[in-house]
C-alpha cells in the first residue's frame, strides 16, 4: 500500500497547485472587473454632467480623467485625454462651434470609449460641422474674394471625406482641392489652380459613407432664393430593433450581463430622415453570446418638390449599461430619443427571441426648401455676414428680398 503513497502525495500536490492557480486567477478577473466597473461608473457620471446645459465640459472632462483608477489601462486614459485635448484645440480655432456642440460630441466620445471598454463594437463617429463660410458662392464677387471654403467642426481627420461639385446636373470628385490644417478645420481651394467654377456650376457636396452631410449653394447670376419653411412637431411611433446572433456562442446569456450599447442617429437624406439603431449585447463570461446589428427606418418624408436642408436639434443619441434582471429596463434618452427600453438576458434563449430595444423619438422638426436650382435664405444671410456679396446681387436682393438685408449692410 506504501506504494500508492508517492501517488497520492502528487494528487494533493496537483490539487493545491490547480486550486491556487484557480484561485490567483478569480483574483485577477476580479480585479480586472473592479477597475472595469469603476471606469464605467467615472464614465457615466461625466455623461451625466454633461447633460447640463450649463455643463463646463473642460471640467468635467478632466475631473474625470483624474477619477480614474490608477490601475485603468493606459490606453483608457489617453482616449479620454486626447478626447478633451481634440475639444480644446477646436474651441480655440477662429470660427467657434457652440458650447452644446462640444458637450453632445464629448457625450458620444465617452459612450464609445466606454463600449470598448467592456467588449462592444461601436459604430464610427461622423465627422461634424458647426461653420461653413460661406455657405454659398456668389460667382458676381470678384473672384480674389471669392478663393475659398472653410469648414469648422470635429473629427475630419478620422474619416474620409468626400467634395463634390455639381455642373449642370453632373457631379465631379474634386476631394483633391481640399486642404486639411488641423481635425477642426478644412479649406476648399477655389482660386487660382483650385476648383474651376463654371456658368454651369450649382453647388459643391460633402459626403461621407456615401451621404450627403452639407451642401454649398453657387449663386449665379439668375439663381433665385428659396422659399424655406419649418415643419410643425412631427409625432414618431415607438420603433423597436432585435439585433441578430453573431459569433460562435449560444444563445442564452444565462445571467451572465449582457453588457448593452445603443446609438440612435437621425440621417437627413435629402427627400426623407431616417433613423438609423445600432444595437449590441454581448455575454460577460462563458461562451460570450453576442447580438449586434444595424436597423434603418424611415420616419418622415417630404412632400414633392420640397427638399430637407435641416433636422432641427440634436440627432445623436446613445445608452449603454450592464443587464442584471430578466425584465424590461426603460431609461431616459438624450437628444433625439425621450426612451430607450432594453430587454436584454429573458427567460430561455435571448438571441433572437428576447434581446430587443424599444426607442421612443422626440417630435422631429425639419426645416425644407424648394427643390430645383435655388439657394437658401439661410446661405444668404450667412454670405452677409462674412461680406461675400457682390454690390450687384444686395441691390437685387434690396428689391425683391428687402426682409434679408439690415439697414446697414
Amino acid at each position: 500500500m506504501s506504494r500508492f503513497l508517492p501517488v497520492c502525495y502528487l494528487c494533493i500536490l496537483v490539487c493545491f497547485t490547480q486550486c491556487g492557480i484557480k484561485s490567483a486567477i478569480g483574483d485577477i478577473l476580479g480585479t480586472a472587473n473592479n477597475v472595469t466597473t469603476q471606469v464605467t461608473s467615472v464614465i457615466d457620471n461625466a455623461i451625466g454632467d454633461l447633460s447640463s446645459e450649463s455643463a463646463n465640459w473642460r471640467e468635467i472632462l478632466q475631473k474625470a480623467i483624474n477619477d480614474l483608477p490608477k490601475d485603468v489601462q493606459s490606453t483608457i486614459r489617453t482616449e479620454m485625454t486626447d478626447l478633451l485635448n481634440r475639444a480644446i484645440a477646436a474651441s480655440g480655432s477662429e470660427i467657434r462651434c457652440d458650447a452644446d456642440f462640444f458637450r453632445n460630441r464629448l457625450i458620444q466620445g465617452l459612450q464609445n470609449i466606454k463600449a470598448q471598454l467592456l467588449g462592444n463594437q461601436p459604430p464610427p463617429l461622423e465627422p461634424q460641422l458647426c461653420t461653413v463660410i460661406p455657405l454659398a458662392i456668389d460667382m458676381e464677387l470678384d473672384p480674389s474674394r471669392r478663393n475659398k471654403i472653410e469648414f469648422y467642426g470635429y473629427d475630419f481627420d478620422k474619416a474620409k471625406i468626400k467634395v463634390l461639385l455639381e455642373n449642370g446636373g453632373a457631379l465631379t470628385d474634386i476631394s483633391s482641392f481640399m486642404d486639411q490644417p488641423t481635425h477642426y478645420h478644412m479649406t476648399l481651394n477655389l482660386g487660382g489652380n483650385g476648383v474651376n467654377l463654371t456658368g454651369a456650376s450649382t453647388r459643391i457636396i460633402l459626403q461621407w459613407n456615401d451621404r450627403n452631410i452639407s451642401s454649398i449653394g453657387i449663386l449665379q447670376k439668375t439663381t433665385p432664393i428659396c422659399e424655406v419653411k419649418t415643419s410643425p412637431n412631427i409625432s414618431i411611433s415607438p420603433i423597436s430593433f432585435m439585433p441578430p446572433h453573431i459569433g460562435s456562442g449560444d444563445r442564452e446569456f444565462d445571467g451572465n450581463g449582457p453588457d448593452i450599447y445603443c446609438t440612435v442617429k437621425l440621417e437627413n437624406q435629402g427627400n426623407r430622415v431616417d433613423a438609423v439603431i445600432y444595437m449590441s449585447a454581448k455575454e460577460t463570461e462563458d461562451d460570450w453570446t453576442e447580438a449586434r446589428g444595424t436597423q434603418k427606418s424611415t420616419i418622415y418624408q417630404a412632400d414633392p418638390g420640397w427638399q430637407i436642408t435641416e433636422i432641427i436639434g440634436p440627432v445623436e443619441s446613445s445608452y449603454s449599461y450592464r443587464d442584471n434582471d430578466h425584465e424590461l429596463d426603460k431609461f431616459a434618452g438624450t437628444g433625439p430619443v425621450q426612451t430607450y427600453t432594453f430587454m436584454g438576458d429573458g427567460k430561455g434563449d435571448d438571441v433572437g427571441s428576447n434581446t430587443n430595444v424599444t426607442v421612443k423619438l422626440n417630435a422631429l422638426r425639419v426645416t425644407l426648401k424648394q427643390t430645383g436650382n435655388c439657394v437658401t435664405d439661410v446661405a444668404i444671410k450667412n454670405a452677409l455676414k462674412f461680406k461675400l456679396l457682390a454690390p450687384n446681387r444686395l441691390n437685387r436682393i434690396r428689391q425683391i428680398n428687402p426682409r434679408l438685408i439690415t439697414p446697414t449692410q
